[in-house]
């Protein structure tokens, strides 16, 4: 975590002890004009003279209403400049190197600089019009300090808000301080009324023009939202609809009966379930979702009512899933964790996970490539009973097939094969809680699909990344849920329509278990297989055809669907849309280097 971030949020304003900037003349017409002539392509050198600039003006001797005017020119270019740095550790390993990690620290810092200048204007502001009296002559000046009071602390909460979804973005704990900053400009705005007082933003997506009120709110929203089960792209999303959704959300101090959150400004911490409160203090705000929960809800239908047409489009049915569950009554785990010593192997993806399961096998050896013209529809081998799979004759091909469905198959490579050893942190009955420390790889990622195995164990279960969490000098956790026990490596293809049916691409078979009353299921590529398609899945030189009737579990890397072995003569299963249970799926001087790698 960056240091200077955390005492920016948690000392007091800066002090008026700077008398001029170094790199332009304090105007506005200056200031617009030197910003006139910095390329925004080349980042390095703009984010330094940008961060220089920034620091000075934080506590540069200058009347508030200028310090106000310079921060709104400069913010356009800081939010440019951010967008750029982003790029650099946005989609990487969880664990970044040392590289990006520098530069995330630096987009961090030019956003709590940011939010510090806006904080120390509203502050500072709302003092002189508390110590100023009542006067015929005073009224407009102090209708002129209101205004900017409530811009201030609007743009303030916007940063800070930002600062909340870049640590998000990096599955990294919120900083110290930074909610005790929120709440209070939660209650400046409420003390001056000024919590209905609404700024034009163009940085936002959907919605440019909110309230101050609905600016705390989006941060209510993204702290609450389990982001660690999520995927970057995913929480990338959260945050921009965000905007749209905190219209739903209601703050208020009485309870009403159904609130499922509370947050108490007296403490430097974000919201929680109710129910974790033993006592509630009169500080406290009732938060009630019950109309976001309607909305998610209703995201799901048919005819789904939308706020903005991109709900449809960008939101999956995982996503949903996910946020349907988080503002649902929280239900109480199913298995306690216990602290636990050891450590354990770890094979990543699909990819990784079917060559172990294989006994190393590589995918060409699970299905026989050599011997694919010559196979029969004979049975699969004993044990493919438990599995669901029993022999087939049947040959008609009616499915219709398009070219979008088809999945690019992705060739295995020595990341995706190897395997590496992590330590336990914690375990239960339905999984574990591992730490990985060192470089991790791109695959590393919530919704993942892994194979894990004890020193002491011969068999690889299998098992599904739920959150994600980075601990600074620790390295990284994350949560593995326990699908099965075993599974078996195959391939599977989809049957096409007056055509050659496509290529095969791996697939894992999972057994029934039925003292759980689990069917056998089927784990495939996710954009390749859907329900109703008609497969053939293909162990060796044994084949046998099903249809896909269930999809059980969907993320962003595999599905996993339920299916009926299709026989002879018999007449072809109903198509109609299946239950879906998708998963639910983070001193100028210490910047030297990075002006140059930019």
């Amino acid at each position: 975590m960056n240091q200077s971030v955390m005492d920016l949020l948690n000392n007091e304003i800066p002090r008026r002890t700077r008398g001029n900037l170094t790199l332009v003349n304090p105007t506005r017409q200056d200031m617009q004009a030197w910003l006139a002539n910095l390329s925004m392509l080349n980042v390095g050198e703009t984010a330094r003279q940008l961060f220089t600039t920034l620091r000075q003006l934080a506590d540069l001797d200058i009347d508030d209403a200028l310090r106000y005017e310079l921060i709104e020119v400069l913010r356009p270019a800081l939010h440019t400049i951010n967008t750029s740095l982003s790029k650099h550790y946005i989609n990487q390993n969880i664990l970044l190197d040392e590289r990006a990690e520098r530069i995330a620290d630096l987009g961090q810092q030019l956003r709590a600089y940011t939010a510090t200048i806006y904080r120390t204007i509203a502050i500072r502001l709302a003092e002189q019009i508390e110590q100023q009296g009542f006067s015929l002559f005073g009224i407009g000046k102090k209708k002129q300090n209101l205004q900017l009071v409530g811009n201030s602390i609007h743009r303030c909460m916007t940063e800070l808000v930002g600062l909340l979804y870049e640590t998000q973005l990096l599955y990294l704990p919120t900083y110290k301080g930074l909610w005790s900053c929120l709440h209070q400009l939660l209650l400046l705005a409420r003390k001056l009324e000024l919590n209905a007082h609404t700024l034009q933003d163009e940085n936002q997506v959907y919605d440019s023009r909110l309230s101050n009120d609905q600016a705390y709110l989006r941060a209510v929203f993204l702290a609450v939202s389990n982001t660690n089960k999520l995927r970057q792209t995913e929480i990338k999303k959260l945050y921009q609809f965000s905007e749209l959704w905190v219209s739903l959300i209601k703050l208020s101090k009485t309870l009403i009966g159904h609130d499922l959150f509370l947050v108490d400004p007296s403490y430097d911490a974000p919201p929680m379930y109710i129910t974790k409160y033993s006592e509630v203090s009169s500080e406290a705000y009732y938060i009630d979702v019950r109309d976001l929960l309607q909305h998610f809800e209703g995201l799901t239908g048919n005819a789904p009512k939308l706020l903005n047409k991109a709900e449809s489009s960008l939101l999956s049915g995982s996503l949903k899933y996910h946020l349907i569950l988080t503002f649902t009554a929280p239900l109480e785990r199913s298995y306690a964790r216990h602290p636990y010593q050891g450590t354990i192997d770890l094979a990543l993806g699909l990819i990784g996970t079917h060559y172990q399961l294989a006994d190393q096998q590589t995918f060409e050896d699970v299905i026989d490539s050599e011997h694919l013209n010559k196979v029969q529809f004979e049975s699969l081998s004993q044990q493919s009973h438990t599995f669901g799979l029993v022999h087939t004759d049947n040959a008609d091909t009616e499915l219709h097939y398009t070219p979008q469905d088809a999945q690019i198959k992705q060739e295995a490579t020595k990341e995706h094969l190897e395997t590496r050893q992590c330590a336990i942190v914690n375990i239960s009955p339905g999984g574990y809680g591992v730490r990985w420390s060192g470089k991790t790889p791109n695959v590393l990622r919530t919704g993942e699909l892994v194979s894990v195995r004890e020193p002491s164990d011969k068999s690889w279960h299998i098992g599904l990344i739920r959150w994600v969490k980075q601990k600074p000098n620790e390295g990284a956790e994350f949560g593995v849920e326990i699908l099965s026990p075993r599974g078996k490596s195959c391939g599977a293809r989809v049957l096409r329509k007056d055509a050659e049916s496509t290529d095969y691409l791996r697939a894992l078979l999972l057994p029934e278990i039925k003292n759980l009353n689990r069917p056998a299921t089927i784990i495939t590529p996710t954009l390749a297989f859907k329900v109703g398609y008609r497969v053939i899945i293909r162990v060796g030189r044994d084949e046998v055809k099903a249809q896909l009737t269930r999809e059980i579990m969907v993320t962003q890397s595999f599905s996993q669907f339920e299916f009926i072995v299709l026989r002879k003569d018999a007449p072809p299963p109903s198509r109609t849309q299946a239950e879906r249970r998708p998963v639910e799926p983070n001193k100028e001087d210490a910047y030297d280097e990075v002006w140059q790698i930019l």
